[in-house]
């Protein structure tokens, strides 16, 4: 299991709406902070110093075997891989997180460091981000800069798909729904072949034909990322399966409420905005999850 590292806080904005979001920015946050939901300025300035910038920047040398850049994103790797694929990989995640939600990269710099093993991964991250340690792959805000850490594995496109679907939604949003972030990072994680045959789809369509389907609701309810579990994290999917291939009515009304926080609007919980702008979006959603279809495709130019 894969996600944000910059632990999910609410944002002044979203507190006042009780909207749990994943903060797109610093790793300067303690467990006490996250469940009350707050950093107060002093607490912020004073955490910084306990994880400094400096601890976590990428410099170029010898270590790595592959330097690479495209645009604003940087590739460093201990280990020889097929650039063409993960550049390719990466510019699909692009094309698609755009047509489907809006989300849009930014000119901001991305860091994308790889290594060889998860012995060397650690080593390397260890001092500098302990929190790391249990996962296979991260993403973490340096300042202005994004950065994804992983290690070579089976995976590894797939952990680098979802780490960079975090990155475009925290260059795009000043803060995201925890729900719809993860959502986002687990559905684009697949390549579009790939997600009609998710284990996932299966778990979701039998236990909707037996009533029991994800509750947004619910998922709108959890205060923090540490209270995310499997069933969390498919129902996440879940919901952005259906907002991105139930109709164009239902991407548009994703769409909408995705770009009235970027503008830093205050769009509310989700659900109550779908209610208001599409009534009928949220009671066609669990037709949808007992059949779970996946009829929108994509081509090269994103339609």
């Amino acid at each position: 299991m894969r996600f944000l590292f910059s632990e999910f806080i609410s944002d002044q904005t979203a507190e006042t709406q009780g909207i749990p979001v994943a903060a797109g920015g610093t790793f300067e946050a303690c467990a006490a902070d996250l469940r009350c939901g707050r950093i107060t300025p002093v607490l912020a300035f004073l955490l910084a110093f306990l994880v400094p910038p400096w601890a976590v920047t990428v410099v170029a040398g010898e270590r790595w075997v592959v330097q690479d850049q495209r645009q604003q994103t940087l590739l460093y790797s201990e280990f020889e891989l097929d650039l063409e694929r993960i550049w390719a990989e990466l510019g699909e995640v692009d094309v698609e997180l755009s047509a489907a939600t809006g989300i849009r990269a930014t000119d901001g710099r991305v860091e994308i460091v790889l290594f060889a093993s998860r012995q060397s991964y650690l080593e390397y991250l260890t001092a500098r981000v302990p929190q790391a340690a249990a996962r296979r792959a991260i993403f973490l805000k340096n300042g202005s800069i994004s950065q994804v850490y992983a290690y070579n594995s089976r995976s590894l496109v797939v952990d680098l798909r979802h780490e960079m679907t975090h990155v475009r939604v925290h260059q795009h949003m000043p803060y995201a729904p925890l729900w719809l972030d993860e959502g986002l990072a687990e559905y684009f994680e697949e390549e579009e072949a790939a997600r009609p045959r998710s284990s996932r789809r299966e778990a979701v369509r039998w236990k909707a034909r037996l009533g029991s389907s994800p509750s947004l609701i619910s998922l709108e309810k959890i205060p923090s990322a540490e209270a995310m579990g499997a069933e969390e994290y498919r129902s996440s999917w879940a919901w952005i399966c259906f907002l991105i291939n139930d109709g164009a009515g239902s991407r548009q009304t994703l769409q909408s409420y995705v770009d009235e926080i970027h503008r830093g609007a205050e769009p509310g919980k989700f659900s109550e905005y779908a209610q208001a702008e599409n009534s009928g979006l949220l009671s066609r959603a669990n037709s949808y999850f007992r059949k779970m279809t996946f009829p929108l495709t994509f081509d090269s130019s994103g339609e």
